[in-house]
């Protein structure tokens, strides 16, 4: 009787540090979208230049959409890179950074982009989160690759950092067949 209770107990033991193990590969930051493969929400809105935005209007080009908000401390660390990146990337026509400032008022927006600078790309303006609620953003930053075809490819949860365009981006932009990069959904 002893034997079966040490035989239970090791194979216990064992079932814990099996999935103690597994969690280990697991990224504590990731969090997963269920939009991702799927079509992205279309919105219509105001920009913050005060003219109209609609992300339908960007079809046919890869677009990154970077959620932000000048409340958001991590914004203002990811602030460098997504204007290295937009400097790196105004002369690829087949790519578009589209900002989204939600949750923000128009003047805490101009404070940001006058105080940290403007990259040169359009942001659209969502006070009331309805277009954060659409793509279920947790918080900000947290950016999406749109692919041509108008489907979600990825999700980065987080700021963006030195590097993720060439890592994260560019495979997946370069392993599309150019006769995918026009086609509508």
């Amino acid at each position: 009787m002893k034997n079966i209770w040490q035989s239970v107990l090791l194979l216990s033991v064992l079932a814990i540090l099996a999935l103690f193990a597994l969690g280990l590969h697991n990224d504590p930051h990731e969090i997963p979208s269920p939009l991702v493969n799927r079509p992205a929400p279309d919105f219509a809105t105001q920009a913050l230049d005060g003219q109209p935005i609609r992300l339908a209007d960007y079809r046919g080009k890869w677009v990154l959409l970077n959620f932000w908000g000048s409340w958001c401390v991590s914004c203002v660390a990811e602030h460098p890179y997504l204007m290295e990146l937009a400097r790196n990337t105004r002369q690829r026509s087949d790519f578009v950074i589209v900002g989204v400032d939600f949750k923000d008022t128009e003047q805490g927006a101009a404070q940001f982009l006058a105080r940290h600078g403007n990259p040169g790309y359009r942001h659209a303006f969502d006070p009331g989160q309805k277009i954060a609620i659409d793509w279920g953003v947790y918080g900000a930053p947290e950016s999406y690759l749109i692919d041509p075809t108008g489907m979600i490819r990825l999700k980065q949860t987080g700021p963006l950092y030195p590097g993720w365009f060439e890592k994260m981006a560019l495979p997946l932009i370069q392993a599309t067949p150019p006769s995918h990069q026009g086609e509508s959904r």
